[in-house]
């Protein structure tokens, strides 16, 4: 067996979900940051949302989210990873991308064949077309936008964060992702909203995810490295709060964004990885404090947290997914050893598909992948 290197030009089309939640989590130990983070979104030319009301307008019924996806293996056609599962694990919602090389509109169907739409249209915050240096795909110059994006009706809010990479000399030639939070409910901007449940995904789409499978090498080791960003919840239980110094109940709801780096044995056809081990992990949110109410936002907080990918088969269509995911950190470690304080729940799922269009030595371009984790402390 030889190995390739193709860390300096393939990728990971990491817009990933991350579900921290239960009985405990949060914390923001800091770290140097030392990587390229998203470009920073400015205020785009919709109407103005409150983004962080709406995460928070029913914290508990978002955590049971974030923690269900963790419950949920993703589902193929695109890669798609949710809440909603049947009674196996798989994600039953599925989700189809379209780019027009402006703009994106993404719908979300569920198993009884309703919809959400995540357009870009509504969109609240747009970083505008810049290099693209984040999802390092190989075979040109590129171009990264990412939005943020709020949809408030009657009966329900629907938040997403959208990112696209296009090759610059291909329309066709693009790969987008992102997640995407729903809470059902009325009045959800009011200071007392009626909320009545939530849902939370991610998804990775685009023509070369299928349905042409990927042609995978033989004896061979492949390196990838990419962005991984997505959603995560936390709340702290009763001895974390201590520890922490924050009442107990207290909650964490945002975003993450950090580096994966993934291997792809293709000799036994396995692929693992983690994200966080090369630089920081950045949490961008909002905290409500449970006995008080107040709210305080926070933004690219540099962390220690890594996620840990479990190795996973490659099926013979590169499309792979297993229930091996361990969230963890050094210095949360060092806070438990300190307070007594033991993990008592830790998993998970992710999966993913290799691209079907090959570099010049034959391995697959980029590999693209959703996850959930969920880890509990008392």
């Amino acid at each position: 067996m030889h190995a390739r290197y193709l860390a300096a030009f393939a990728a990971t089309a990491g817009l990933l979900v991350l579900a921290a939640c239960g009985g405990g989590g949060g914390g923001t130990p800091v770290t140097s940051a030392d990587d390229t983070p998203t470009p920073t979104p400015e205020t785009g030319s919709a109407p103005q949302v409150d983004s962080n009301r709406i995460r928070t307008a029913d914290s508990e019924k978002t955590l049971q989210s974030a923690g269900s996806v963790a419950e949920s293996l993703p589902r193929f056609g695109s890669v798609t990873q949710s809440s909603n599962h049947d009674a196996n694990g798989v994600t039953t919602d599925r989700v189809s991308a379209a780019f027009d090389g402006v703009g994106m509109a993404v719908t979300v169907t569920r198993a009884d064949a309703s919809t959400l739409t995540l357009d870009t249209a509504d969109a609240i915050e747009d970083t505008g077309s810049v290099s693209d240096t984040l999802f390092r795909i190989p075979g040109g110059a590129r171009t990264l936008r990412v939005w943020g994006t709020a949809n408030v009706a009657d009966r329900g809010a629907t938040l997403s964060r959208l990112a696209v990479s296009a090759a610059n000399s291909d329309s066709a030639d693009w790969l987008v992702g992102g997640y995407w939070l729903h809470i059902a409910g009325q009045n959800l901007l009011a200071a007392t909203p009626t909320v009545t449940g939530a849902e939370l995904g991610a998804f990775v789409d685009g023509p070369e995810l299928g349905p042409q499978p990927a042609n995978l090498p033989v004896n061979v080791t492949a390196r990838y490295e990419g962005l991984a960003a997505g959603a995560y919840a936390a709340q702290y239980g009763s001895a974390l709060a201590n520890a922490n110094g924050v009442a107990p109940g207290s909650t964490e709801i945002g975003e993450f964004e950090g580096v994966a780096t993934l291997t792809a044995n293709f000799t036994d056809n396995t692929i693992s990885g983690c994200i966080g081990c090369k630089g920081d992990t950045l949490l961008t949110g909002v905290f409500e404090d449970s006995a008080t109410g107040e709210q305080n936002t926070f933004t690219a907080t540099p962390t220690d947290y890594q996620v840990r990918l479990g190795a996973a088969q490659i099926r013979p269509d590169g499309t792979f997914r297993v229930t091996d995911v361990e969230l963890s950190s050094a210095e949360l470690h060092a806070d438990l050893q300190r307070t007594g304080i033991e993990v008592t729940e830790q998993r998970g799922s992710w999966g993913g598909r290799f691209s079907n269009i090959p570099v010049a030595t034959g391995e697959p371009r980029l590999v693209a992948g959703t996850l959930g984790s969920r880890v509990s402390y008392s």
